[in-house]
């Protein structure tokens, strides 16, 4: 057989054209599965803003390096405001207030804005009252501290659902430090490769359940016209 026509043969064959195919795929995928932690961990550098915001959950690093950025001036304001539930920890020996806690390393009740789970249950709702909150106080700017891992699904829900940029609001995401955490080597570690799939699930279906097609269904749309968001939507001191 000549060899140009071989090689047309070897072009066209689709066993080959089939192997290409599943080369690409199966590298696509792989490329995607190492880099997804890096694409997870999406932290800003912290920088001055209107507000301080220390979101929910957690371990109690996220208000202590609220609370050390704040220490540093970084709420233009002085207001800083926390979520989620008051103690931190409250099985375990090393639990705290968060409330005692802000005010026994100097904030000043008045400058302290607590909104408590009730009133918020997760971060789509976290952001959409955030959003209001500033809107109403006429905050422009908000610098956000949360895990390392959740600064991607935060940045995302800010700009595709909550939108911050269609209301002229700018936020900053930052973490404290990722010490226990490598975003390129994540998969090596048990815990991490948890977190990082969690963190890529949850970020999926936020998406997708506060989409323009599906929020009306949610229990966000329907808590947002009651007294007990409004209410703290007013917060004074």
């Amino acid at each position: 057989m000549p060899p140009s026509v071989l090689r047309e043969l070897i072009k066209y064959s689709p066993i080959l054209d089939f192997f290409k195919k599943t080369v690409s795929t199966v590298t696509v995928l792989l490329l995607s599965f190492l880099s997804l932690g890096r694409f997870i961990y999406a932290p800003d550098t912290p920088r001055k803003s209107d507000i301080i915001v220390s979101l929910g959950g957690g371990d109690g690093r996220r208000i202590k390096e609220a609370v050390q950025l704040y220490q540093k001036g970084y709420s233009r304001s002085g207001k800083f405001l926390y979520t989620g539930r008051e103690i931190v920890n409250p099985d375990l020996p090393d639990h705290f207030s968060k409330s005692t806690f802000l005010k026994e390393h100097g904030i000043s009740p008045e400058n302290i804005i607590y909104i408590p789970r009730g009133v918020i249950v997760n971060t789509a709702e976290e952001l959409f009252f955030l959003r209001d909150f500033m809107k109403k106080h006429r905050y422009k700017s908000a610098l956000i501290i949360s895990s390392p891992v959740h600064t991607r699904r935060i940045r995302m829900l800010a700009e595709y659902i909550a939108g911050f940029n269609q209301n002229g609001l700018s936020l900053t995401v930052s973490s404290y430090s990722p010490e226990e955490f490598n975003p390129w080597l994540y998969f090596l570690d048990q815990h991490a490769r948890g977190m990082v799939f969690l963190e890529f699930e949850k970020l999926v279906y936020n998406l997708l359940k506060y989409s323009p097609l599906t929020i009306d269904k949610t229990s966000y749309m329907k808590k947002r016209e009651t007294p007990l968001w409004q209410n703290a939507l007013s917060y004074t001191k």
